[in-house]
């Protein structure tokens, strides 16, 4: 008897060595993830709106003729510096001096008719008054009288066209500019606008003294852009320099390009005044704009990367009993197909990891402004805290609670380095 009680002691005991032996190969078998990580520290956060686009002035004047006829003259040429009422084109003026003559001609036809009814008017008036004439005669010299008037004034109308039309042949610059497009020369026939063919554009004047960037700014930054905020612009052709600028327009209606496809873009036209003079720019060039939105200093903040999206963890023993409570209604008021979309539907939340004790704990946080690397963090960590920033793919699979062990400490760099 008692030997097979110490038979069953020694059993007993190697089978707690076992236990203890599976447990601590289990423990050493556990997953360690080599991460990146970085203590969170407080620094300025600058948010910053980048788009493209392309110079242009911000008065450009396109000159356009009112009149068809031939061009005589064309004494300017691209890249001309003009002044205001200074002579750009000159356009074949006969018929439209021969129109005058004419409209003068019928003029002064028009003048010795009406002074001839309101002779006619005015001895019908008194035979009248004297009862000399009858109803019928002084009626009909009244109409004679208003006919002439409407005729008089439909020539004076004439006229007034004539001296215009003539006017139009002499086009000079309405402002003071620069001639950045010259689309015709002499002997061409100049045509006016119609509603279905626009007309000829002889030239662009454009004034240089004030140049503005059109950028489009796509919609989910275009509520952070307004009036009067500074900017960074680059310009292509002059590299490693920055021009300082300032938004002066936001426009209220959407360009949309690829309407109705995956590659639907939706943007809106932002201008950029250029405060700083550039002797040798030119319209069309393009140019960069980095638009300051938004500025908060000594602020908490880690990089972009380090923030993740998590699906949000329910308590199952709070839930289970609305679980049971409504079913039943899920099975009277929802069909199969609309279950089915409520069980894909998963809340996410924003969150960092934070390394503790070897593991990362899944940590939610409100964020704020961000610039091109780092995010401000308004609430759920505190200053010093060690946050797992790396690797990205790491990042996308790292579980709250993983074993973790920090290979690589980033720390940024100091304003005054």
């Amino acid at each position: 008897m008692k030997k097979k009680k110490k038979i069953l002691i020694a059993l007993g005991v190697i089978l707690v060595i076992a236990i203890i032996v599976i447990v601590n190969v289990f423990k050493s078998g556990e997953k360690t993830y080599q991460v990146q990580a970085e203590k969170v520290e407080k620094s300025d956060i600058t948010a910053v709106v980048t788009a493209n686009g392309r110079i242009v002035p911000r008065t450009d004047v396109k000159i356009s003729a009112y009149v068809p006829a031939k061009i005589t003259k064309l004494p300017v040429e691209e890249g001309d510096v003009v002044k205001e009422g200074q002579l750009l084109v000159q356009l074949d003026d006969t018929q439209y001096k021969a129109a005058k003559n004419q409209a003068k001609a019928q003029l002064a036809s028009a003048k010795a008719s009406l002074k001839q009814a309101q002779l006619v008017f005015k001895r019908q008036k008194e035979l009248f008054e004297k009862k000399l004439s009858s109803k019928e005669q002084y009626d009909m010299a009244q109409t004679e009288l208003h006919l002439a008037e409407a005729q008089h004034e439909q020539a004076v109308a004439s006229l007034d066209q004539a001296k215009y039309n003539l006017s139009k042949t002499t086009m000079t610059s309405p402002i003071d500019g620069v001639v950045t497009s010259l689309n015709a020369e002499v002997g061409e026939i100049v045509m006016i606008g119609t509603m279905n063919n626009p007309g000829t554009v002889i030239m662009t004047i454009s004034d240089m003294s004030e140049i503005e960037t059109e950028v489009e700014v796509d919609e989910t930054d275009i509520a952070g852009v307004k009036i009067g905020q500074e900017a960074e612009i680059e310009i292509d052709a002059y590299p490693n320099t920055t021009f300082r600028g300032k938004v002066t327009e936001i426009g209220h209606t959407a360009r949309i390009s690829g309407l109705g496809s995956q590659d639907q873009v939706t943007n809106f036209l932002v201008k950029v005044m250029l405060l700083d003079e550039v002797p040798t720019i030119r319209p069309g060039m393009s140019a960069s704009v980095d638009i300051t939105t938004s500025q908060h200093p000594d602020v908490l903040n880690v990089p972009i990367q380090a923030v993740v999206m998590r699906e949000e963890k329910v308590d199952t023993l709070a839930t289970k009993k609305e679980k049971e409570e409504g079913a039943q209604a899920s099975v009277d008021n929802l069909s199969k197909k609309e279950n089915k979309k409520d069980k894909k539907k998963k809340k996410e939340i924003e969150g960092v990891f934070v390394v503790e004790e070897g593991r990362a704990k899944f940590v939610e946080v409100k964020t704020g402004i961000a610039d091109q690397q780092n995010i401000e963090i308004v609430s759920g960590i505190s200053e010093d805290d060690q946050v797992v920033t790396g690797s990205y793919k790491i990042l996308r699979t790292l579980k709250d609670g993983d074993k973790v062990k920090v290979t690589k400490k980033k720390f940024k760099q100091k304003e005054s380095e």
